[in-house]
């Protein structure tokens, strides 16, 4: 092979790495293992490579799959997309924001796309499609169960599980939990954590409230709930959006907050802060998340033994903001006042 001639792809081809990390390798740029680097070096020099243009215009792009947005997890996907892209920017990666609907067809990605984030709600819609790209792909959500895809997602379960010891420490014995759908494992996730949690003391109960979030909205839930015999103490809601509804059809009922009903939201959104009473929640870690899911996929660009290695599945660990929306159990003085207004309502 006449010297002039040598690629990175042959590089690439004659150890068995992406052309990825040759690159990264042959430029002296961090995600590449000092073994790999020497490695590279030598077969580069060996093989009669010498660096031209090629090596600057090399480049390694992500793209981060969005499938839709709505006022409720727009934050979240922000959050996520600017940790990776902090991320991207120190391993010397682009993150390219994409819809779902350009995994259609994987012969129209570019040569520079490297890894596939999927920021998506329901990733089992677009997971099969971006698996067959060939390109390592990483979730920020629940994937199918043994789906051969990284997954980065907040540790739910044992968020469930902080809330209800922060809420039996706070004696309460009737709780509940809030959501709109169950539908998105990381709610469901969420409240078994509650549950078990609940566990640890005797004479608890955890029900839980479902309710349209964009037709009835929580008060004819609520009434509901109270009309079947319900008489919580504590909310603890799937996410701040439907917290701060929760809060504020509660006062509006003439309910306290937390003097009668604590609520505990969670993401920590800006509204949490801004709400009125302002609102205890788990804090999760959005910025983290996007960055670990870059860092996922830099591994598997790394070398052939770490592309082949089994899929991960990596939580990170939030932690509870306490604000002024919970406080300590009391009576349910105000029960039969609103049992009144709910047999009114309907």
């Amino acid at each position: 092979m006449a010297s002039g001639r040598v690629t990175i792809q042959d590089i690439a081809d004659k150890l068995g790495l992406s052309k990825f990390s040759v690159s990264r390798a042959l430029s002296g740029k961090s995600g590449v293992g000092e073994a790999t680097r020497n490695r590279v070096l030598r077969a580069a020099h060996g093989m009669g490579y010498r660096r031209n243009q090629e090596l600057a215009a090399a480049t390694g792009q992500i793209l981060f799959i969005r499938q839709e947005i709505d006022p409720v997890s727009s934050e979240l996907w922000h959050n996520m997309l600017h940790g990776a892209e902090r991320e991207g920017e120190r391993l010397g990666l682009s993150i390219v924001p994409r819809q779902a609907r350009h995994l259609a067809d994987s012969s129209q990605l570019d040569s520079a796309v490297v890894g596939l984030i999927l920021a998506v709600p329901r990733p089992a819609e677009v997971s099969g499609l971006a698996a067959r790209t060939g390109l390592p792909v990483v979730c920020a959500t629940y994937v199918n169960p043994m789906e051969r895809i990284d997954q980065v997602v907040g540790a739910d379960w044992e968020s469930g599980v902080a809330v209800a010891r922060l809420l039996l420490g706070l004696g309460h014995r009737a709780m509940a939990f809030v959501h709109g759908s169950a539908t998105p494992l990381g709610r469901a996730e969420r409240f078994r954590g509650f549950r078990d949690g609940a566990l640890e003391a005797e004479g608890v109960t955890v029900d839980d409230i479902i309710f349209d979030e964009e037709a009835d909205g929580f008060r004819q839930a609520f009434f509901a709930y109270l009309k079947a015999g319900g008489a919580p103490t504590a909310l603890f809601c799937a996410h701040d959006g439907i917290a701060v509804n929760v809060v504020s059809d509660l006062l509006r009922l003439g309910l306290r907050v937390p003097e009668d009903i604590s609520v505990v939201g969670f993401n920590d959104f800006a509204a949490a802060s801004q709400v009125s009473p302002r609102l205890t929640t788990v804090r999760t870690p959005q910025v983290e998340i996007g960055a670990a899911m870059v860092r996922c996929i830099a591994d598997r660009l790394g070398d052939a033994e770490a592309a082949a290695r089994p899929p991960v599945r990596l939580a990170l660990v939030a932690e509870i903001v306490i604000r002024a929306s919970t406080g300590p159990a009391a009576g349910t003085a105000w029960l039969a006042r609103i049992l009144k207004l709910a047999k009114k309502a309907t």
